[in-house]
Formats: C-alpha cells, sequence, structure tokens
C-alpha cells in the first residue's frame, strides 16, 4: 500500500471502484462495482468523526488563540494551531453534500480515502452522464471533495473529467479555483459551492465539443514535434537540463504507445498526443515532487489535481486545440 494512504491498525482507508487510482493500490482495495455513499464510507473506513478542543493555560482556562483538532477514534491529533472560530467539515459532510447535487437518483463513487493519518480526506464522485469522446473511449463527469483536517488546508471543490480507459483525471474549468477556509459560516459556503457546481454542466459540455476536435483531427509528426517542444522548450547545451527534457519527453512517448492511446478510433489524433501528456504529468517525472513518504505522495496529488501540474495539463489542452486545424 502506498505510504500516502492512512492505516489504522493494519486496516486502509482508501476503497476505489473498479480499478486502482493513480497510486496504484493494491487489487484488494478494489470494488466490484461502482458503491453508493453509505457503501462506500465503510468501504474507506472513513466512518470516524474529528472533533476540535482547545488548549488551556494553568488555570484551566480554554485558549481561543490555540486550538487543535483530533481524530475521536483513535485520538491522532491531526493539526494545531488554529483559532476557536475553525470550523470541522466531518467527513459523512463531505458524503452528504455530492450526494445533494442529484435531486433525483443515486450519486457513484470512484474513489475515497484518507491521508497522513486522516489529515486529508477526499472522495470522488461519478455523475450520471457518459460523454463519447470516440468510439470506445467515453468521459464521464465527476466532482471530486478534498477536505483538510489540519489547520494549513482548505477544501476544494472541484469538477473533473475522467476517461474510462484510465485512472487519469483532467482538470476542466478551474483556472482560479480557491480553496475554502475552515471558518465563517461553512453551510453557507458549501450551499454557494453547489450553485457554482450546478453551472459546470456547461463546462463539461464544452471540455467534450473539444475533445472531439482534438479526436476527429490528425497530426502531422512536424506538427507534433512543435507541440512537444513549445511544452517542453530545446535545451541548447549538453548537460543536466538536456538529459532532463530528454527523460520528459520519453515518458510522453511511452504513454502514447500505450494500448489506451491507440484505439482505433482515435490513434494518431490531437486527443491521444494530449492525453499522453497528461498520463506522464499524472504519472511519471515531469514536475519534480520534494519530500518523502506521506509528504512526497501528499504534494504530488496536490500538484496533479490543482497545482503546477493541473496548470501545465490545461497549457497542454489549450495548445492542442489551437494546433488542431
Amino acid at each position: 500500500m502506498s505510504a500516502n494512504i492512512s492505516s489504522v491498525n493494519g486496516r486502509a482507508e482508501f476503497a476505489s471502484a473498479l480499478r486502482p487510482a493513480w497510486w496504484d493500490a493494491a487489487s484488494e482495495y478494489v470494488l466490484p462495482e461502482v458503491p453508493t455513499s453509505a457503501d462506500m464510507i465503510t468501504a474507506a473506513h472513513l466512518d470516524w468523526e474529528v472533533e476540535m478542543a482547545c488548549c488551556r493555560d494553568e488555570k484551566g482556562k480554554a485558549l481561543a488563540d490555540y486550538c487543535f483538532t483530533r481524530r475521536q477514534d483513535t485520538g491522532t491529533v491531526l493539526g494545531c494551531g488554529m483559532t476557536s472560530d475553525y470550523r470541522v467539515v466531518q467527513n459523512k459532510e463531505a458524503f452528504s453534500f455530492l450526494d445533494s447535487l442529484l435531486q433525483d437518483g443515486v450519486m457513484r463513487y470512484e474513489s475515497a480515502g484518507a491521508l497522513d493519518g486522516g489529515r486529508t480526506v477526499w472522495a470522488l464522485a461519478r455523475m450520471p452522464s457518459v460523454d463519447e469522446i470516440a468510439e470506445g473511449d467515453n468521459s464521464l463527469r465527476y466532482n471530486l471533495f478534498l477536505n483538510s483536517h489540519d489547520a494549513g488546508g482548505s477544501l476544494f471543490i472541484i469538477p473533473t473529467s475522467v476517461r474510462v480507459v484510465c485512472a487519469n483525471t483532467a482538470r476542466i474549468a478551474t483556472k482560479g479555483q480557491r480553496g475554502i477556509r475552515h471558518t465563517g459560516d461553512m453551510d453557507y459556503k458549501l450551499n454557494q459551492a453547489k450553485l457554482m457546481l450546478s453551472q459546470y454542466d456547461a463546462q463539461f459540455t464544452l471540455f467534450r465539443d473539444n475533445a472531439r476536435k482534438l479526436a476527429s483531427m490528425k497530426w502531422s509528426s512536424e506538427a507534433a514535434k512543435a507541440y512537444i517542444t513549445t511544452l517542453f522548450p530545446e535545451v541548447e547545451k549538453d548537460g543536466k537540463a538536456k538529459t532532463i527534457r530528454e527523460k520528459k519527453i520519453q515518458e510522453v512517448r511511452d504513454a502514447l504507445r500505450a494500448d489506451r492511446q491507440t484505439l482505433p478510433s482515435i490513434k494518431g489524433t490531437w486527443w491521444p498526443l494530449y492525453n499522453a501528456v497528461s498520463e506522464a504529468v499524472d504519472h511519471g517525472n515531469i514536475f519534480r515532487t520534494t519530500g518523502k513518504g506521506v509528504q512526497r505522495a501528499e504534494r504530488k496529488f496536490a500538484n496533479i489535481a490543482f497545482g503546477n501540474g493541473a496548470d501545465f495539463k490545461q497549457q497542454a489542452f489549450d495548445l492542442a486545440l489551437s494546433m488542431a486545424v
């Protein structure tokens, strides 16, 4: 099991529907079907709550400016240094929020889990729409709920599009998205987030139409070279920088040769070329991640979800659109 996934008494706090997620979890954590929220909470072992307490002075008086959060089941301190106006968002609230996005029908969950002892919790919910990009290549509509139980993190609700044939996720329409701070009226903030998500349906449709354009346009070797050179500028002098660039480009080449990028309906088009870049970002070493163990895994996850990696994938997508003529 990857070091970033929380484990309590030998029990991993993670579950994924149908296939492993990007951290390549063992098959024992993969569910045979896409579950409802109640089933996913149980399967991922997220049925625990977080409590908040404030430190006390020598007289026993609570210090409102020195509070901390901890898990009720294990007593593990998850974060400290927050003030008394910090608002805990429980795990079950994340699933309730995502469930509320569907007025009719049942929300289904692709994956859910906890990182670093429960300091970060996520749920990836599948929307009912299925967008066909090309024959045999579909795109699903998802919402990612990423919540932090420590003092330094925020709450993120991000619409994403996930390819059926790959665990890779592509960020859409999230430029400028900012996390929700755990202070103030959280019910109001979550309701506002719900209103914003309801407007993303048109954005998903736009992404589908643009993806179909990429899947219908063939690239030439000259255009592909120009595309890669723009994303990975040439280095004149031999040395470390040139070697790093060559390794990055090789990762894109390897991803492009994968079976999922050579389907007859899309082979040789801009769509798999873009996806090869996207997968190299998510699964390779296009962006260097510092740290070790839990810290490194969490930083990589944040990077590909809404950091530099997400920005680079958006750049690659926009560039492919502009060149696919």
